[in-house]
């Protein structure tokens, strides 16, 4: 990915700040999430369908590192190059040629000295650098950067005023770490530059020594040696020179002229062409030369900033990657046709359109087999499932028993993490798709349990007050339109009520600590049991004639409980004891109408049947258990916080977990 250098080191500041504020106190998690969301959706807003770290990477860094520079200064300067580090980079050269003027002593105050020992040291160092830049360029060895590397994080350190403590220790240091290793390239060429311009300007200083103190002084110049005649002075003078006289055609020193200098003896006029031929070899052999190679590095440097890469398939975004929305596509093989019904309910409660959709923008579809490819493949059922169409043959495959997901909505988790473990990539998108999805089936129970509890206190006020069955019809017929609409099976239809077998009123059973039978409330009870048995697995009952299609075995306990209350509300002058026991089987009745709703198209029809006769004598024994408890919140305000809802909920989920754990599954 090209990005620009002040958006790669946003970019590496951010990672700086995720890294070194693992407890997000500089920035929050939440606003981690936010910008996140923001990129998503600007990406989105681009026409980007599939969003990658390299869609949202940019706007993300930009913005986290916004917030943490409004709140902490060393993040503010890591923000931006340091002033400190352009400061040096002018002034370097600056200081060289002023050194230059200052501390040149190539010549004394009065003398040119044809062998100067300082002159030939800057030429043969100038000459050695060349020989050795030249040998890099042809030699270079890989990562040999270890004394610019040091110079490097010493500069960066400079950028930073003030001694780091703490958090902004860590980033900063973290920062450090991860820019030198991506920049150290360009600061080596902007070094270079430097050094080059270093270099030129001290030569430059050199010679306008040189010609300024010629203004005001006479230079004797020539030439001195105890080892060396005045041959072998022309001949190195020759060569010295020979740079100047060959690119330029100027006359070379004779052996005369070099004869008649020695103990500088040459004054005069003649000194002047002496200055010149010192300034134009210094110009011709260093400053010129540099000025080039400055202007290289510069060039590079410029080059490589404009040429910025950055990876982001590297495991430093893996954390991104992770917060990403996915776009999941499931390809699903069931095992039977009722399956695939189960699975159109399911996302008919908790898709849009047949797609699952979590806050952060995921996606999660099922499709039948068909020539698009999918992220995966589901084989779900205990039966042989079709083959797979061939572009799904490579995808990665789950088998998913039929009893293990679909039954119960308690076990919608499990879905999630066993595609979870078969894609490892997408776990924090499966997450948030697991959250929506439980989201909605919390909703949904919260929704049902103030439907049972608003039920109950009607039923409540409807014993207290002595109506009749009727009003008790129109309640249970409100109760299961409300349960079916939210679990997606719309509204009961309503038909003529049914007259019903008159059950045997029998006084109820108790055991002798005064708690309610395991299997049922009464005898009572089941006398009306073989009532409701008579017409078979619909729960009517004056109920509209609603058709739960879960089993004769579950129309009877419900039927004979049902029956059981509608005789007693027919009955004049009862007991208060008879008035408690009728309002506790309707508190079983429509708990155990929850139940029955709730899973109503999830499961077979035998199954449902023993699941039901299961559930009905759960809610018996929970509800006597509860009974003090369940009275008095009855009896409590509603208002502000509801205190039968938290026991309704603790005591329908404690069932339902039980009803499908594991060994109930065996």
């Amino acid at each position: 990915m090209h990005v620009s250098w002040q958006q790669l080191r946003s970019v590496t500041l951010a990672q700086a700040i995720e890294h070194g504020d693992g407890e997000h106190t500089l920035v929050s998690q939440t606003e981690w999430d936010e910008a996140t969301r923001q990129a998503v959706a600007a990406a989105r807003g681009r026409g980007v369908s599939r969003v990658g770290v390299a869609d949202v990477v940019l706007e993300r860094a930009a913005d986290v590192v916004a917030r943490a520079a409004g709140r902490d200064a060393t993040v503010a300067a890591l923000q931006r190059p340091g002033a400190r580090a352009r400061w040096l980079a002018r002034g370097l050269p600056l200081v060289a040629l002023l050194l230059g003027l200052v501390l040149d002593r190539i010549a004394n105050a009065h003398r040119v000295d044809l062998l100067s020992p300082p002159l030939l040291a800057v030429l043969g160092w100038n000459l050695a650098i060349y020989a050795l830049l030249l040998w890099h360029a042809w030699h270079r060895p890989a990562g040999e950067h270890g004394t610019l590397a040091a110079l490097q994080h010493w500069v960066l350190r400079r950028q930073v005023r003030g001694g780091r403590r703490g958090l902004a220790a860590r980033i900063a240091a973290d920062f450090y770490a991860r820019w030198s290793a991506l920049a150290l390239e360009r600061f080596t060429q902007q070094a270079a530059c430097v050094l080059h311009l270093s270099a030129a300007a001290w030569a430059a200083g050199i010679a306008l020594s040189l010609l300024l103190r010629g203004l005001v002084v006479s230079y004797r110049f020539g030439w001195e040696s105890t080892f060396l005649d005045a041959t072998q002075v022309h001949a190195i003078v020759g060569l010295l020179f020979a740079p100047l006289t060959g690119l330029f055609g100027l006359a070379p020193f004779s052996l005369p002229e070099i004869a008649a200098t020695q103990n500088f003896a040459g004054e005069g006029a003649a000194g002047s062409r002496w200055v010149w031929m010192y300034v134009g070899l210094l110009a011709l052999v260093v400053v010129l030369p540099r000025l080039l190679l400055a202007a290289w590095a510069g060039w590079r440097q410029a080059q490589l900033a404009r040429q910025c890469t950055l990876d982001t398939q590297g495991s430093d975004f893996d954390s991104l990657r992770q917060a990403l929305p996915a776009d999941l596509l499931l390809g699903l093989l069931c095992a039977t046709p009722a399956q695939q019904q189960t699975l159109a309910t399911l996302l008919a409660l908790h898709a849009d359109q047949g797609t699952l959709a979590s806050v952060h923008g995921d996606s999660l579809r099922f499709i039948e087999p068909t020539a698009t490819p999918v992220d995966a493949v589901i084989a779900w059922g205990d039966g042989p499932v079709p083959e797979p169409p061939p572009t799904w043959m490579h995808a990665p495959r789950l088998a998913l028993g039929g009893t293990e997901f679909g039954p119960s909505w308690v076990q919608d988790d499990v879905l999630f993490e066993r595609l979870a473990a078969l894609l490892p990539r997408q776990q924090a998108a499966l997450a948030r798709l697991q959250q929506a999805w439980q989201a909605g089936n919390e909703t949904r129970f919260a929704q049902s349990t103030q439907a049972l509890a608003a039920h109950l206190r009607a039923c409540a006020a409807l014993v207290q007050a002595g109506q009749d069955a009727a009003h008790y019809t129109r309640l249970l017929q409100e109760l299961d339109s409300t349960l079916a609409r939210l679990h997606g099976y719309g509204a009961p239809p309503a038909q003529a009520p049914r007259q019903l077998p008159a059950p045997t009123p029998v006084t109820p059973t108790r055991t002798g600590d005064g708690a309610a039978l395991a299997m049922g409330t009464s005898a009572g009870a089941a006398a009306g049991a073989a009532a409701g048995a008579k017409v078979g697995a619909m729960i009517d009952l004056g109920t509209g004639g609603m058709t739960l299609g879960v089993g004769t075995a579950l129309g009877a306990l419900l039927g004979g409980t049902t029956a059981w209350a509608l005789r007693s509300l027919q009955k004049k002058g009862e007991k208060k004891d008879t008035t408690d026991e009728l309002l506790r089987h309707m508190t079983e009745a429509a708990c155990t109408r929850y139940l029955v709703l709730s899973h109503l198209g999830r499961l077979p029809t035998r199954q449902a049947d023993d699941l039901g006769a299961r559930w009905h004598a759960e809610v018996t024994g929970t509800v006597a258990a509860h009974w003090p408890q369940l009275t008095a919140a009855l009896q409590a305000d509603p208002a502000p916080a509801d205190p039968l809802l938290p026991l309704l909920q603790a005591q329908l989920r404690g069932i339902l977990q039980r009803s499908w754990a594991p060994r109930s599954l065996e």
